[in-house]
């Protein structure tokens, strides 16, 4: 109860005023928004994903505002703090699996997305109650085995819809649900092959695949990423140089100028993938000199996705090296040292950018809607050396909780917390692959939607190992107690 109680008043004393706050994705956002409410389908302008357009779309056109979004944000984490503390509850039956929830639920790296208008918080609300789903089926019923698994299927594919980074979680969703579930009955068949066949939909209507593109950035956005988050290989490779100079024609010398200069820009931003990729992604210009000069989005993007195989082929441990790399480094930095500003760091130049936006479009914003003042955060903003060294402690214990995992399924020990921890495993590195595969972990906010994984994870593994280490004292003593002798008998005698 007073794990409960902590934790309750932990999420009171977190909200803050429903004020807006724009960031640099807003404008495309909004636009995106605009544009899918016009043409009543899906539509992404600036590179987006269509899932929080489409959310934007819906509220707007039930007659809400920007404060309505961040209301609706506020609701939708006060659920998912809840659901993660329940699940924490049912699967390890003890309060102190709810210390990590409790963390989750004052961490600042996810409070503030709760103002921010992206995609970030609602991509981690579906993307963990996907993975809260999966650990339920494990404490329940056969019925209610499936019902789980087919919820969680649907909130995965809800994930990828808003981040096209999970588009690897509804498949390890249906794979590790399937293995869970096993339905053995025609009903429980069905309500499994209703739920993967919803998510199939959503996901070919919902998702970056159903999506229409309407402007250049939103055509080359994927395969651009790739060749330049990968810069490094494509230079290095002589099949890609080689598929650059066929490209670019006349301009092949400029734009191998433009691509060492983009490849020098702020070196050490992004110390882990070697340079600062987003030099070469808003070089705009590297559209026309790719395409010939013919300035087509879509013989661009061809030319990117060509560039980029050519150079993975031919230089295939490079890029597995760079992924493996990555994915190191996510699990060392698991909970991140994000937010640790007093406020809500705050866009003002792309505030007039979002009012341009809603006036083209026919909707004029409110003052309130976009005033973009700064919002305070939360306790442990306030504390930053504090809260660094607090997740950093976090993160080691993830560390510490993986290969604490890993012992235990080797010795196939404990059967309920390797199939639990590994569920929750299997979730978090499905919701990082592809930023780790296709662009860089060095930008932190790519790994807060997976922090209350992290959280689960330590709940796991802080009770298996409390409880661990009882049963092994207790084993001692028992020992101790059968080797010592016991009855007027037992000494020996000397004649």
């Amino acid at each position: 109860m007073l794990a409960w109680a902590a934790l309750l008043v932990a999420i009171v004393v977190s909200f803050r005023p429903a004020v807006p706050v724009i960031w640099g994705d807003t404008p495309s956002f909004v636009e995106s928004a605009l544009r899918t409410l016009e043409a009543g389908r899906p539509t992404v302008a600036g590179g987006r994903d269509p899932g929080y357009p489409a959310f934007l779309a819906v509220t707007f056109a039930f007659g809400g505002d920007l404060g309505t979004v961040v209301r609706l944000q506020q609701a939708a984490w006060a659920v998912l703090m809840l659901a993660l503390a329940a699940t924490a509850h049912a699967a390890t039956r003890n309060a102190g699996g709810l210390v990590p929830i409790i963390l989750v639920a004052t961490y600042p790296g996810l409070l503030l997305f709760r103002n921010v208008l992206t995609a970030e918080l609602l991509f981690a609300v579906f993307l963990n109650l996907a993975t809260a789903g999966l650990l339920v089926a494990t404490c329940v019923g056969k019925t209610a085995r499936c019902c789980a698994v087919a919820v969680s299927v649907l909130c995965a594919a809800l994930a990828a819809c808003f981040r096209s980074q999970g588009v690897l979680v509804p498949i390890a969703a249906v794979v590790v649900g399937a293995r869970l579930a096993r339905p053995d009955t025609s009903a429980r068949l069905a309500v499994i092959a209703v739920s993967v066949a919803a998510a199939l939909a959503l996901l070919a209507a919902g998702s970056r695949f159903g999506a229409s593109d309407s402007d250049q950035a939103s055509v080359v956005f994927v395969p651009k990423t790739l060749f330049c988050n990968h810069l490094n290989i494509v230079l290095a490779s002589d099949a890609a140089r080689r598929e650059i100079v066929s490209a670019a024609g006349d301009s092949a010398d400029a734009t191998m100028a433009r691509l060492a200069a983009d490849f020098a820009a702020e070196p050490g931003r992004w110390p882990v993938l070697g340079f600062f990729g987003d030099a070469c992604l808003f070089d705009t210009a590297l559209d026309r000199d790719v395409a010939g000069g013919a300035g087509n989005a879509a013989g661009a993007a061809a030319a990117y996705r060509r560039i980029f195989l050519a150079a993975v082929r031919d230089r295939p441990l490079a890029y597995a090296g760079k992924f493996v790399r990555q994915m190191a480094y996510g699990v060392s930095v698991a909970w991140p040292a994000y937010g640790l500003d007093p406020a809500i760091p705050v866009s003002t130049d792309d505030v007039p950018h979002v009012s341009d936006i809603m006036m083209r479009h026919g909707r004029a914003a409110q003052p309130i809607d976009l005033q973009g003042g700064p919002v305070r955060i939360g306790l442990l903003s306030d504390l930053p050396g504090i809260s660094a060294y607090l997740f950093r402690a976090l993160s080691t214990a993830f560390v510490i909780a993986v290969m604490f995992w890993t012992v235990t399924a080797v010795r196939r020990r404990r059967p309920g917390f390797v199939t639990r921890a590994g569920i929750v495993l299997v979730m978090w590195a499905a919701s990082i692959v592809t930023a780790a595969g296709a662009h860089t972990l060095d930008v932190w906010r790519y790994l807060i939607p997976a922090v209350p994984m992290v959280g689960l994870m330590l709940s796991l593994f802080a009770v298996e190992l409390a409880e661990t280490t009882m049963a092994d004292h207790a084993a001692r003593s028992a020992t101790i107690r059968r080797a010592m002798p016991s009855g007027p008998g037992s000494g020996s005698s000397v004649s």
